[in-house]
Formats: structure tokens, sequence, C-alpha cells
């Protein structure tokens, strides 16, 4: 009442109806009180006196009528929640461009930006012979797709110095008297160094080098007078299958699409429950017969209809884009696709219970799903391959089994007679993740 003494001009209201109106001292005099708290009071006592309030029949009480205030599961609240939810996220730009363009833009940056290739590597030759055979090995390894020839060395100082400001990636040094070592067919040796700052590339270097080393002996065998003495008896061919090439993007494109199906949808499914529970609406589920099944699942529709379109469009990046055909079934992988996203906007409510604003919700989420998805998953590293709770999470974390679904579509051509061991762990996880969502959602302050 203090404030509205202030204002030019108010109404009175109550049961929806006005008492009065005019200036603060206009009703103060018009009902002869002290202040405008008593000139309500008494507006109030007079309304109340006019219009008693009829009382509700016994005969008409809840109680009396026989029926419990709450019923079973009922599809006609939990859709009108969904209904809400839908022209909330409609009329909601940011969490609609985060919704589908975001996805789209992380999956261009992933697919082009995580790459395990190893190419474009430059080298230069320390060649200390100077004789044929020492030049076409050199220009055995320039002419591979994988390494760039730069300027040759003269000495060892700038060897060391060119590679340590980063211009060589591999230095290689012929010794003296190589051709004559090879003509003789005695053994040779080629003194290679490779920048071992990040180890794995190192590795594939390391493998690059010899390759080409071996291809070149062989053809240089092939030229001598006893061409099975100095090539052997045994040769080893490799092929891979599935990927022949061995590029990372029949690699990559497939396990981003469960990284993203997991991130996404799960993060405004949290968002869209905390929300509530910022703006205060939350209130309506505590005082309403609504059940925490019909708030849950009506608030998670939306998003999952939401993550099968961004999984569609993942799919059409993948093969009209990156150009990664879908060999498999894709009735499989988009069945699969529907208990992953199940899983993940259920994750997301699950989340949402512990969190009571949308910047912990979305830091949370995103440490929640991306760690192991990445680390744990098989994206980069097997499963198999990890060793303590890294291995159990691997083999629990729903986004294992869906990646390893997703790669053997894309890659194998397998199908549902192959995969359906695969659908057994999300199988489990629907209920589960859902279960607790819903346990541990409150139906009450406290």
């Amino acid at each position: 009442m203090n404030e509205a003494e202030r204002c030019d001009r108010m109404s009175l209201m109550h049961a929806g109806k006005v008492l009065a109106s005019g200036t603060p001292q206009e009703l103060v005099q018009q009902r002869g009180a002290a202040n405008l708290e008593a000139a309500f009071i008494s507006w109030l006592q007079e309304a109340a006196g006019a219009a008693p309030e009829t009382p509700i029949p016994l005969s008409q009480t809840p109680a009396a009528s026989g029926k419990p205030s709450r019923q079973g599961l009922s599809f006609r609240r939990l859709f009108s929640y969904s209904r809400r939810e839908a022209l909330e996220l409609r009329r909601d730009p940011v969490r609609s461009t985060l919704a589908l363009l975001g996805t789209v833009i992380l999956m261009l940056i992933m697919g082009y930006g995580i790459s395990m290739d190893v190419e474009n590597l430059r080298f230069a030759v320390l060649d200390r012979d100077q004789t044929v055979s020492s030049q076409a090995w050199s220009l055995n390894l320039a002419g591979s797709r994988y390494f760039i020839e730069q300027p040759p060395l003269a000495s060892y100082d700038e060897l060391d110095r060119r590679m340590r400001s980063g211009e060589l990636a591999v230095a290689i040094e012929i010794p003296p008297n190589f051709g004559r070592d090879i003509a003789r067919g005695t053994p040779a040796q080629i003194g290679v160094w490779v920048d071992g700052a990040m180890p794995s590339r190192a590795e594939t270097v390391k493998g690059y080098v010899q390759a080409m080393h071996q291809s070149w002996l062989q053809e240089a065998a092939s030229r001598q007078p006893n061409p099975v003495k100095q090539a052997g008896l045994l040769n080893i061919e490799t092929r891979y299958r599935y990927n022949p090439d061995v590029k990372s993007l029949p690699a990559i494109v497939p396990a981003v699409i469960p990284l993203l199906l997991m991130m996404i949808p799960s993060m405004l499914s949290a968002l869209s429950v905390v929300r509530e529970k910022e703006l205060g609406s939350m209130i309506n589920l505590y005082v309403t017969p609504t059940t925490r099944s019909e708030f849950l699942l009506g608030k998670q529709l939306p998003y999952i209809a939401l993550g099968m379109l961004n999984f569609l469009l993942l799919c059409a990046l993948s093969v009209f884009v990156f150009g990664v055909p879908l060999k498999g079934s894709f009735l499989t992988l988009t069945l699969a696709a529907l208990l992953y996203v199940i899983i993940a906007t259920g994750l997301g409510l699950l989340i949402s219970t512990f969190m009571k604003s949308q910047i912990a919700a979305i830091f949370g989420t995103s440490i929640i799903t991306l760690i192991p998805a990445t680390q744990f998953s098989g994206m980069i590293d097997p499963v198999a391959s990890l060793e303590g709770p890294g291995r159990w999470i691997g083999e629990i974390y729903p986004t294992s089994h869906f990646l390893t679904i997703a790669r053997g579509t894309f890659s194998k051509a397998l199908d549902l007679s192959d995969l359906w061991p695969l659908f057994m762990p999300l199988l489990i996880a629907v209920p589960v993740v859902m279960g607790l969502s819903i346990l541990l959602l409150k139906k009450q302050e406290g």
C-alpha cells in the first residue's frame, strides 16, 4: 500500500471485480479512512457483505463424489504439456536455432576438423652419397601423396635448425656408399629423423617411411640378375576392408552422429525443465493433479521428434556433403536412433532434477554427455582397449552401442540380423533412465 499511495490513479479489485477507481486520496476520502489500507479493507468488507460466498454442497465436493483426486496416466494432460512445449520451442528463436542449425554447424566443424589422416609431410634429404641410387630413393619418397619434398640439407646443424622451427616433419640421411652397397646386395641403412612431438603422428610417419623403403628395395631387387634371391621368397600384401583408402571421414562422420544426438537433445530437454523452475511455472506441477510421469513424458516428446529430425539432417549431411555412403539398413539405423534419442532426452530430464539454473544445466549436461561419449565410447580408440573404470563406462554408456551400430550400417552394410545384440543395452537403458527421472523429480517444494 505504501507503493500504491504514490500512484496517480488506481483501481481496487476483489474476486475479479472492480470495487472502486480513482486517485489514492479520493479513495481514502470516500471511505473516510485514515489511510489507503484501511479504505481497501472497508471496500472488501462491504463487498463481502453484499455478495456472500455460496457454499459448495457437500455432495459436489471431490471427497463426496467417491473419485480420487489423482487418477492414472492421463494422455490428455501429457499431450497438453507436449503441445505447450512445442509452442514455446517454436516461439523461442534461440532454442530453435540451437536445436537445428547448431547441430548442422557442429557436424560440419567436426566432420572436417577431426582428422586422423597424416598427409602433406614436409621432408628434406641429407644425401651423402649423391649417386643414382640415392637420388632414386629420394624421388620414390617424394612421389608419395603423403610427403612434400623441401630443399635438401647440407649439414646436421641445418637439419636440427629446420626441424626445431617446424619447417620439416621428417629428415632423411642417406649415408656414403649407399649405391655401392645396394649394387652388391649388402645391408644398407638410412637415417630417418621424425618429429616426435605428437607420438601417434610420429608412429604413422615411421610406418610410411618403412613401407616406402621396403617398396623401393623390392623394386631395386627386381632389377638385379637374381631377383628371387634379392627380394626373398615371401611377400605379404595388406588390404583394408570397409575403408580401402584408410581415410578419416568414413570413420569420423558416423561417430559424430551419436555424439551430437547425445549432446543436443539432452541439453534441450534439461533446459526445458530447469526453465520452468526459474520462471516459477513449476508450481503448476505442484498444485495440479498432473503426475510426474505425465509432466516429464509430455516435456520429452517434442525433443524426441526434434532429435529424430536432427538425425535425418545428420544422415543427409553424411551422405551428400561428406560423401560417406550408407551401405547397410537405414531402417535399422533409424530404429536405433529412436531408442538412442529417447535415452538422450531422458538423461537430460534426469540431470534437470538436480539443477536449479539453466547455466548449471548446460554445463552439467555438457560434462556428463561429452566426456563419456568422446573418451570411453570408442570414437577414437576401441572400447576393448580401455582398462579399469574407463572400460566399465564404455560398456555401460549408450553411445558405445549406438556408435557401433552407426559404423556397422554406414561402413559394413550390416542390418538388424547382425546388430540386434547391440539393441538390448539400449532397450534396457530406456526404462532405467526414465524411471530414475520420474522418481527423482520432486512433486512438491521442500
